[in-house]
């Protein structure tokens, strides 16, 4: 059996290469649509940000891109007709980004297609099992969060 830490590596790299795959998955629904997974996380972004709309630093620090990045995403999106820009009410230099009408339809279409591939990727597994795993990642994650850890010399 190996060691405790061969066995937090191979979790590491299990969790990135899960990650990797879910992506990858997502990515490829998500292009019938026009979109990527990561233009899917920014037109949520904005859903979340409500009927005000989301500012250009929300969408970036969502996206965990810099804001210059941010706004030619927003562009890019802008000229699919998913979402539009407006003046910020509270900042003369800013912008407030919201979804179109289309938008809206696209995210709700999308949100359906991500539910049922996410179910179908489960099929067959155990629900005792995926519960164990879900309670086990968020202990994973809340131990990463919580600790500092130390660069071993």
């Amino acid at each position: 059996m190996p060691d405790r830490s061969e066995l937090a590596l191979q979790l590491a790299d299990a969790l990135s290469a899960a990650a990797t795959a879910l992506e990858r998955s997502g990515d490829r629904a998500f292009r019938a649509y026009g979109l990527s997974h990561r233009a899917h996380a920014a037109l949520a972004a904005v859903d979340e940000a409500g009927p005000d709309g989301a500012r250009p630093s929300d969408i970036a620090q969502r996206l965990g891109v810099s804001r210059a990045a941010a706004t030619t995403f927003i562009q890019r999106l802008e000229v699919k007709g998913v979402i539009e820009t407006t003046p910020d009410p509270d900042d003369d230099r800013g912008v407030r980004v919201s979804l179109t009408r289309r938008g809206i339809e696209v995210l709700l279409r999308v949100g359906q297609l991500e539910r049922r591939l996410a179910a179908r990727s489960i099929e067959g597994m155990p629900a005792s099992a995926l519960q164990r795993t879900v309670h086990l990642l968020e202990e994973y994650k809340r131990r990463l969060e919580g600790r500092q850890l130390e660069v071993i010399k």
